[in-house]
Formats: C-alpha cells, sequence, structure tokens
C-alpha cells in the first residue's frame, strides 16, 4: 500500500521499481493506493479487517506515529541489522525512525529537503541587489515585492505547511532543547523564549510578509501562486521539485527562512529530515518474511533507489553511486544536495517531537497566528490547548 497513485508524477518510477521486482525474483507485487490524506486510515481499516498489505510505503506524521507502539506494524530493529542493511542507510536516518523505545519502525527509504524558494527573478525586478538574511531584511524587502504585484511569502494558514513553518519562525529564538520540549509536551505560554518568539512571527505577520487570507488558504493555492510568480518565496518541500514548471526552474535558488536578530542560528533555516517515507513491516508481511526481505532488499540496490529517488525528488538515506547523473533531470534536487546546505542552518523538524495524538489539533491551533488581529497571548493559549 502507499499514496503514490496512478498519474502522480512520483508514481512512474516506483510502479517500475516493482515491475522490475518481480521480473528479477518471479514474486508478483500488488500496488494498493491510497490518497495521500486517506492512507492512515486506510491502513488501521485494513488492519482491524485482518486484510492489511504485506507492506506499507508511507511517511511517518500524525497517526504513523503510534503504529509500532500499538502493534499495527512490526519494529525492523533486528532485520535492519540481519539482513545488512545497517551498512547501507545512513545513521541519521536509522536515528529519525527510531522511537522512544528504542524500535526502529521502518526501513527508512527517503529524506526529504524542505527549504525556503526564493524566485531570484522578482527580487530582480522588484529593484532588491540581494535575498533577505534577517526578518529586519524580509520586511524591509515587502513593501519593494509588493509594489510590482508579488506576495513576499506564500504560505497557508489552515494545513501542516502552514504549521511547519510557524514553528520553524518560533523556534530561531528558542535553544533546541526548549523546542524540543516544548513541541512534545506544549507550555508555549509558559515559556518566554517561546513567546519571543510568536512575538517574531506576529511581527512579520503584521509587517505583510505573508500571503494575504493566509489563514483560509491550503498548501495547493499557494504552491501555484509562487510558480506563477505570484510570490517572491515558499517553504515547501523536495517533494514539489519534480513538478516545478520547467521555465521557473533557472529563476529558483533554495536556501532558508530569514532569521531574526538574537536568533541562536548563523544562517537562514530550514527543514532536513529522514521521515518522508519507508517501507513497514505489517503483521501480514510476516507470514511471508523471506519475500519482504527479498522486496526491501531489491529496493536498497543502488540502481534500483537512484532511480526511484530521482523520480520522486526525495533525499536519499544512502549512498548512490553516480548521484549527479542520476539526478542531472532534478536540478533542484540537485541543488538542494549539493549547494544549499552551505547557506543554511537546520531546524528542528517539530514531527519527531509533537505527540501523533496532539498533530491536528495544533495546526488547527496554529491557524489562529494567522488571523488579523492575533495577539500572542491568543495564540500561545490556542497551542497550549491543543496538548491538553
Amino acid at each position: 500500500m502507499s499514496d503514490y497513485a496512478p498519474g502522480d508524477y512520483q508514481n512512474a518510477s516506483f510502479v517500475e521499481a516493482l515491475a522490475g521486482f518481480t521480473k528479477e525474483t518471479g514474486i508478483e507485487v500488488t500496488p494498493i493506493y491510497s490518497g495521500a490524506n486517506e492512507i492512515y486510515t486506510a491502513y488501521e481499516t485494513s488492519v482491524l479487517a485482518k486484510k492489511s498489505p504485506d507492506v506499507l510505503f508511507v511517511n511517518l506524521y500524525d497517526k504513523s506515529t503510534t503504529w509500532t507502539s500499538t502493534g499495527a506494524t512490526l519494529p525492523v530493529t533486528q532485520y535492519i541489522k540481519d539482513w545488512g542493511l545497517d551498512k547501507v542507510v545512513s545513521q541519521a536516518a536509522v536515528s529519525d525512525w527510531t522511537d522512544a523505545k528504542g524500535q526502529v519502525q521502518a526501513f527508512p527509504y527517503f529524506g526529504f529537503s524542505w527549504p525556503m524558494w526564493y524566485n531570484k527573478a522578482l527580487f530582480e525586478k522588484a529593484g532588491i541587489p540581494s535575498l533577505p538574511a534577517t526578518t529586519d531584511d524580509l520586511i524591509a524587502d515587502a513593501p519593494k515585492l509588493k509594489a510590482i504585484g508579488v506576495t513576499p511569502i506564500a504560505i497557508s494558514g489552515s494545513d501542516s505547511l502552514g504549521q511547519k513553518f510557524f514553528l520553524q519562525i518560533i523556534q530561531t529564538l528558542m535553544s533546541e532543547d526548549e523546542a524540543k520540549k516544548v513541541f512534545a509536551g506544549g507550555g508555549y505560554c509558559s515559556s518566554p523564549s517561546a513567546m519571543k518568539g510568536i512575538d517574531e512571527f506576529l511581527r512579520l505577520s503584521k509587517a505583510g510578509v505573508f500571503s494575504e487570507n493566509a489563514q483560509g488558504l491550503i498548501g495547493d493555492n499557494v504552491v501555484a501562486d509562487f510558480y506563477q510568480s505570484k510570490a517572491a518565496m515558499l517553504p515547501d518541500g523536495s517533494w514539489q521539485f519534480s513538478a516545478t514548471p520547467k521555465e521557473l526552474v533557472p529563476s529558483v535558488e533554495l536556501g532558508g527562512m530569514p532569521v531574526p536578530a538574537g536568533s541562536r542560528y548563523t544562517k537562514p533555516v530550514m527543514y532536513q529530515a529522514y521521515t518522508s517515507s519507508a517501507i513497514w513491516l505489517t503483521p501480514s508481511g510476516t507470514k511471508r518474511l523471506s519475500d519482504v526481505e527479498k522486496f526491501v532488499k531489491y529496493m536498497y540496490e543502488s540502481n534500483v533507489a537512484s532511480s526511484v529517488v530521482a523520480g520522486a525528488g526525495n533525499v536519499p538515506v544512502q549512498p548512490i553511486d553516480g548521484l549527479e547523473t542520476s539526478l542531472a533531470s532534478q536540478p533542484l534536487l540537485l541543488q538542494a544536495l549539493t549547494d544549499t546546505p552551505a547557506r543554511v542552518d537546520y531546524a528542528v523538524f517539530p514531527d519527531l517531537y509533537v505527540p501523533g495524538a496532539k498533530t491536528q489539533a495544533l495546526v488547527s491551533a496554529i491557524a489562529t497566528a494567522y488571523a488579523p488581529g492575533a495577539t500572542s497571548s491568543d495564540v500561545c493559549a490556542a497551542l497550549d490547548g491543543a496538548y491538553k
């Protein structure tokens, strides 16, 4: 089961890999597709009905963060060692997929890069000679961009895109440990540094840096604005690289979100983690473990992994021979892996700490920060309420 639906730009290389596995081993693979927002419920339903797929290909987010602890999926800690994959998969990827009990929840397959996308051509058109490095720079640039009819930052406030962006900004004025603690258990109102971060977010909002009516927008709206050169900046992930209009690609520079004065970060910040997708072992899969082992090992073969990575536009969890050649058709992903790291610092990725059961409540609470006239006390109260 996967959320790579027929017609999805990420699907072609994935289906090609499945066909290659069947050709090599004679083992038939039946793909079961479910929408990105429905796959979590669809999988849980299949488990309850005792009709689960043998393997599952999905990311670590929301409901899936509880599956291994509840027995809906099986930990793969020992299989990674027994099948020799600990010599293939980076330790950073294994760490991101290890839960509080020390169990590796699935076989890490993709990571992601989540940079700030800059349309350099729009900055040049607005007479801005260099990209902003600080939030003060960004606020100073905003009127010039608006003067040519361009939104400074395209952002949606009612979904996970807006949630991640908000948490990325507020943690620029928090220590790493404080960010992890607050993301995990709340306490925004009682954290002076979290309150400073919320104030900084609201300062940017009041300066008109974000999309108008952001609270009512979703990711598709703001991605379209950036693709159509109606917005100069967009915080979004590597999964969008393959879909970017070819004529826009030469103007895109990937970097980080500008940081405020007093931040612990010295460079603009972005997210990068290895939780984009993994191969999960299900209760049904244990009944044909030999076939599953062959499938998993096949998917990690360098030529197979490079093809799937290039097609999906995500970050590999293993060294891939000839990476630049494999990604020749993915210039943005190649930029993200080779040039961007020197320009950025990496923020704490919230999904590794926010409890899965609180994720959607927190998304809804953060939407209040995008509302006109929002105050820091209202916002922190909504955030803390999401954890109760």
